[in-house]
């Protein structure tokens, strides 16, 4: 075998060496090397293979750092190119930290000959230029913008008035991306138009040096120009023909008075929002906002002091909107406020127009300071949620009905049209008011759901799942279901997940004098609301400390939606985990993105099945092939994977011949309190 690995190096082609990182010296070098720059062994590397240089070359990676560095650690991979001063021929390098015989750190340093690509790609580079310099003759003859851009969308040239309208000069634009000079709110839009090799013109905002905006006519077309393939783009500045549009349409479209959309628009606006809402099946909402007891103002004050409050309330309806909603005046203190939800789920909706009327009726309390006058105003809002296709005319009747039932209910309220969204509301507000109850009260109760191992026919209890249950007086007991998703709506699971943290922990405690409990790993759900709290890690801390626990037999499980959400922070707070001893498991898995590259990033120690893949195992080959791919990633990853939800032999079975050795579900015990815990299990 190492007269085979020897034959490789010898004549491989490429330049071999190993160096000590230390002394410079060269510790070995293949024939190719020698052939290249004569007997170098033993020769301090700088010295013997460049020109003229009497210290470690500056160009080289690992001559940038210390041997002691964290970066120098072994196996790490350097890449860089470099001229040669003595042959004046191009490399490319592979340098790798590796340990020889003597343990001393030494890199092991790979080199191809590129110098033939190089001089291919000047001989590119210059082809490029010329072909630069027969373009300008072309574009500078017309009056219009004109922008030329390779296969990559880098501009290559530019007349005179594209650069005016940009506010560069034609230098600055060589090199940017066409990208450069849209503006955000074109930028979808004209990505997906650029698409085609030719197009009819269209209109999209484009943004200056500066940062300032404008409305341009732009076409495109792709050509074949001395054998490059480039894109040209005429520019024509929409500014004036844009702005005397907008004067026609403010008068046609606006309130005069608030300048936001009037009746007319709203109802342009509102039917377009309404045909996508039931094109994407999903919900929307129309809000009838009216100010309680304005007509005082209008009698005590004047008209003109009245206007002023109409325009300071439009103004912060606006504030609380996003671009894509609609908020328009109805007539004299009434105001409409449409919203594109964007979701199926009746619920979530919900909750999203709750905000939103929430903030709106906040706002119009805030002291209305105008003349020195100091009005103070509330407002009642009548809501219909909607998800099919609906009249105006009849949505407004709707929330208009439902905007008097605020007023009857004192104003400065909010109320749905359906009665049976507005007894949802009330029954999730005293549910929220319940959940805060029962966790200042010490009212939930913490479930024990046992983890098997097995092999060779042999099934062991390695530990066990801390779950929540909140036990009410009239309800019994409550699934995390039916709880969870609220405390993380409302923050209380901040609270709920440190007595959580704090309950398994002492529990670990007192197993640790149990015979057969002290070798059991429990492990907790960790919310992600939870998970990004500062004090996470220093919550962990100070409770491991408080009973001073092992700390292996702690098992956070971790969403993978928490971990792909920000990455970086993730890892920093994973490797503190690591550090404290606690082990790591990834729950729900396949369910979330299911993006592998934050496995060869985090340092995670299981990966958990989700039930919903297990559920028909024995039946879907589609969920057979899923799980198949999930347990030769964790094979692959050194990773343990458990399968939770197994409920029949069957289920069982099927996985233990796939390869899957850790199991939770029905078939082998329930979710139990720690008293039939112990009792089943003695």
């Amino acid at each position: 075998m190492f007269d085979e690995m020897e034959t490789i190096v010898e004549n491989s082609g490429a330049l071999i060496y190993v160096i000590d990182l230390e002394t410079h010296e060269i510790l070995f070098a293949n024939k190719r090397c020698i052939e290249e720059f004569g007997n170098i062994v033993n020769k301090t590397c700088y010295k013997v293979l460049q020109k003229n240089i009497n210290k470690p070359c500056f160009f080289c990676p690992l001559n940038q750092q210390t041997v002691s560095s964290l970066n120098l650690s072994f196996g790490n991979t350097y890449k860089w190119e470099n001229e040669n001063s003595i042959n004046n021929n191009y490399y490319a390098f592979t340098s790798r930290v590796a340990k020889w015989k003597d343990e001393r750190k030494v890199n092991v340093q790979f080199g191809i000959d590129i110098t033939e690509q190089k001089r291919l790609e000047k001989k590119i580079i210059e082809e490029k230029d010329n072909f630069i310099k027969t373009f300008e003759l072309i574009i500078d003859s017309t009056l219009e913008g004109i922008i030329a851009y390779d296969e990559d969308k880098r501009c290559i040239q530019s007349n005179q008035v594209a650069s005016n309208f940009l506010g560069y000069t034609k230098e600055e634009m060589i090199g940017k991306s066409a990208f450069d000079f849209i503006s955000p709110s074109s930028l979808a839009l004209v990505k997906r138009v650029i698409e085609n090799d030719d197009q009819e013109h269209y209109e999209a905002e484009m943004i200056r040096k500066d940062g300032s905006t404008f409305p341009s006519i732009l076409r495109g077309r792709n050509l074949n120009l001395f054998g490059k393939k480039i894109r040209i783009s005429a520019v024509i500045d929409n500014t004036e023909a844009k702005r005397k549009e907008k004067e026609i349409l403010q008068l046609a479209h606006y309130d005069g008075l608030t300048k936001i959309p009037n009746r007319l628009l709203f109802k342009e606006l509102f039917s377009s929002m309404v045909k996508r809402i039931n094109r994407n099946n999903c919900y929307g909402a129309l809000l009838f906002v009216d100010l309680d007891h304005f007509k005082i103002i209008n009698d005590t004050k004047g008209h003109i002091i009245g206007d002023m409050v109409l325009v300071e309330t439009a103004n912060r309806i606006k504030k609380v909107l996003r671009d894509t909603d609609i908020v328009s005046r109805l007539s004299g203190d009434e105001f409409l406020v449409a919203l594109e939800l964007n979701h199926e789920n009746e619920l979530i909706s919900i909750h999203h127009v709750n905000i939103i009327a929430n903030k709106i009726l906040s706002e119009i309390r805030e002291p209305y300071l105008i003349s020195d006058f100091d009005f103070r105003l509330s407002a009642s809002i009548g809501i219909v949620l909607f998800k099919d296709e609906y009249e105006i005319n009849e949505l407004l009747r709707f929330s208009d009905i439902a905007m008097y039932s605020s007023k009857d209910k004192g104003r400065d309220t909010f109320t749905y049209f359906d009665p049976k969204l507005q007894l949802i509301i009330e029954e999730k507000a005293d549910l929220i008011k319940l959940l805060r109850e029962a966790i200042e009260n010490n009212s939930m109760a913490m479930y024990y759901q046992l983890q098997i191992f097995s092999e060779n026919n042999s099934e062991t209890i390695i530990g066990v799942e801390a779950l929540v249950r909140w036990i009410d007086g009239k309800k019994g007991v409550i699934r995390p279901d039916k709880f969870i998703s609220l405390a993380e709506e409302t923050g209380l699971i901040i609270s709920l997940g440190k007595w959580i943290l704090e309950t398994t922990i002492s529990q670990i405690k007192q197993w640790e004098n149990d015979e057969v409990r002290k070798y059991w790993r429990v492990s907790i759900n960790i919310s992600s609301k939870q998970f990004e709290e500062k004090n996470f890690i220093d919550t962990i801390k100070s409770l491991i400390q408080k009973y001073n626990i092992n700390p292996s037999k702690l098992r956070l499980e971790l969403t993978e939606n928490l971990l792909i959400k920000n990455t970086q922070e993730a890892i920093n707070k994973i490797n503190e985990l690591n550090n404290l001893g606690i082990s790591l498991s990834i729950d729900d898995f396949g369910t979330g993105y299911s993006s592998l590259a934050y496995l060869k990033k985090l340092s995670i120690d299981e990966l958990k099945i989700d039930k919903s893949f297990i559920e028909d195992l024995t039946r879907d080959s589609n969920d057979y092939i899923i799980v198949e791919t999930m347990i030769s990633i964790a094979e692959k990853f050194n990773l343990e994977l458990i399968a939770e939800g197994v409920e029949t032999k069957e289920q069982f079975e099927k996985l233990k011949s796939m390869g899957c050795k850790y199991f939770q579900g029905y078939l082998f015990a329930k979710p139990v309190p720690l008293l039939e815990l112990c009792k089943d299990n003695t």
